[in-house]
């Protein structure tokens, strides 16, 4: 089926999408998060692990399960699991930035961490002037992906429409609700597609060819490079 709308935003995932996996920095990110847990909260280590699956099963991240579950400090949580040396880790991307410079819409960030961490993820990777928006968990109102509220915020915040929205993740859960919604939906890193994706990309600095195809060629749309 033919889109009727214009592609005019393009929301990006943050954390292992626009930068690859293999950075190491997210592995720090969930130590970080099992030792607030253990030391500043006092859960018992050896439920620490047990506890994040079932959070992040039942509510998308370890973060809204505590926030829900537990009488702790939501910006003390934030502030430890992201005061982290992100230069030691990322690098700046020159085939990013050209990529974004290229692109013909608007950029956002659309993030369950905090706009202070995506920040400092998009200053080491020297494409921040390219972004007009983060969108992040306070913005959410602490409802992180795959939340299908927290798309209805971000098309509110940005008063959009999900027909004028490609979505880019690592992380196919988080794709299915936009793609309900109407968005255009791109998976970057994974060997496969799956129920969500539109497209499946290798790398991020591919998304530029999805929206020339999907202007060339509206029914693009509907298949999966």
């Amino acid at each position: 089926m033919e889109r009727e709308n214009t592609i005019r935003n393009v929301l990006f995932d943050l954390d292992e999408t626009v930068y690859p996996k293999d950075t190491g920095l997210m592995d720090l990110v969930s130590r970080r998060i099992t030792e607030y847990m253990s030391e500043r909260m006092g859960i018992d280590p050896e439920t620490v692990s047990e506890l994040r699956l079932e959070y992040y099963e039942s509510y998308g991240t370890t973060g809204r399960g505590l926030f829900l579950h537990h009488d702790f400090d939501v910006e003390e949580y934030f502030s430890f699991v992201h005061d982290l040396p992100v230069e030691e880790f990322l690098k700046p991307n020159s085939r990013l930035d050209q990529m974004l410079e290229e692109l013909q819409a608007r950029k956002v960030i659309f993030t369950n961490a905090t706009t202070e961490h995506a920040q400092r993820v998009l200053r080491a990777l020297g494409i921040d002037r390219h972004f007009s928006r983060v969108i992040d968990i306070r913005d959410l109102e602490y409802l992180p992906k795959p939340d299908l509220r927290a798309y209805r915020k971000v098309l509110e915040i940005l008063s959009a429409q999900p027909e004028e929205c490609i979505l880019v993740e690592d992380r196919l859960r988080n794709l299915k609700p936009g793609k309900d919604l109407g968005m255009i939906t791109v998976l970057i890193g994974s060997q496969a597609a799956g129920d969500g994706a539109d497209f499946v990309l290798q790398d991020v600095t591919e998304v530029g060819k999805v929206l020339e195809r999907i202007q060339s060629d509206p029914d693009q749309s509907q298949r999966v490079a």
